[in-house]
């Protein structure tokens, strides 16, 4: 009992410092936003998407090469990635009337297409390629098809924005500082996300828990507390660009993890093993991502208002989000017998 408690306390310790990071590090970005041109799907999508997926790749790291538990990685990295979607209901209850008088990039319906593609493609190299030892040593040939789409993503990503809103920025610092501070924060996360990775290990072992379930409810939640920090501060800012930018380029971001964990995880074997909880987590994502579409395409072409209808449809997509989110929680404890190779 007493191994139980101070795993729990620990751990809630660390991303408490985390949570603290991610704060510090969207407010750089929105300072970055509006000093600079850079536009708000780069700094959202690109550079705080990596930044705050920082966590993912140095768990994925750690559970590859020092603990050798492979099946962390992918409840980590399928785990975070429906917690991200989550995140949508943040601005779409919260934050609804400012999100209604507000246009986002297009460059975020790019950023759903590549994730489509970057699910097909892992859903292919677990149930097709690994099933059938389609694999080159331990190395699954499937993990260069994904960094060839997550570089396709960035170079379709505006790199600026010729025309801006004028913000009042408060804030006395340079770019030049802001980026010191920036890096400073980034660090820091990289430290916890490391820690994170040993006590997620320590929990599972200790309440008995399963390795994919852990890894995707522990990491998984830890680890997108960054993204769901700098997600709120950014939409109380009302910069939903960066917000939009940050979850969606965070989900792709996390498949270039897979890739670069691949490559680590010569010594514990394959790294795309699906199981249940796997094959749950990426039905629960296609699931988040058809209800989702509809409400980014009207908060595109700006048709919604902040009327009742509209805040109703809002909220309902993103309670079927979180809800996609809990089933998984829920079905993961439950053995629905599906063992496993689907073809």
């Amino acid at each position: 009992m007493y191994d139980q408690i101070m795993s729990i306390i620990t751990y809630l310790i660390i991303a408490g410092v985390v949570v603290f990071s991610s704060i510090k590090l969207s407010d750089y970005v929105d300072l970055l936003d509006k000093k600079t041109k850079l536009s708000g799907a780069l700094l959202g999508g690109i550079l705080l998407a990596a930044v705050t997926s920082l966590p993912e790749l140095f768990t994925s790291i750690s559970s590859t090469l020092f603990i050798r538990k492979n099946t962390f990685v992918v409840g980590n990295i399928l785990g975070s990635n429906l917690f991200n979607m989550c995140l949508f209901f943040i601005p779409y209850l919260f934050f609804f009337s400012k999100l209604a008088t507000s246009k986002v990039n297009k460059t975020h319906l790019l950023s759903m297409l590549f994730i489509g593609l970057l699910y097909v493609t892992v859903t292919v190299a677990g149930f097709v390629f690994n099933f059938n030892n389609i694999l080159w040593g331990w190395f699954n040939p499937m993990s260069i098809l994904i960094v060839a789409i997550y570089a396709l993503s960035i170079l379709k990503t505006p790199k600026t924005e010729d025309e801006k809103e004028e913000d009042e920025v408060e804030s006395k610092l340079s770019v030049k500082q802001i980026a010191v501070l920036f890096v400073v924060f980034a660090v820091l996360l990289i430290a916890m996300s490391i820690g994170i990775t040993y006590h997620t290990d320590w929990i599972v072992t200790t309440f008995g828990f399963g390795e994919t379930f852990g890894g995707a409810l522990f990491l998984g939640v830890a680890t997108s507390l960054p993204e769901l920090t700098s997600t709120i501060n950014l939409c109380r800012k009302k910069n939903f660009n960066a917000a939009y930018g940050n979850i969606l380029g965070s989900c792709v971001f996390n498949f270039i993890i897979l890739s670069f964990a691949d490559i680590l995880s010569f010594n514990c074997g394959p790294l795309y093993v699906m199981d249940q909880s796997s094959f749950l987590l990426i039905i629960g994502m296609v699931l988040a991502l058809i209800v989702f579409l509809p409400t980014l395409l009207l908060t595109y072409f700006s048709k919604t208002k902040p009327t009742i209808k509209f805040r109703i449809l809002y909220a309902l997509v993103g309670i079927i989000i979180v809800g996609s989110y809990i089933a998984f929680l829920v079905l993961s404890n439950i053995n629905l017998h599906l063992e496993f190779a689907p073809f």
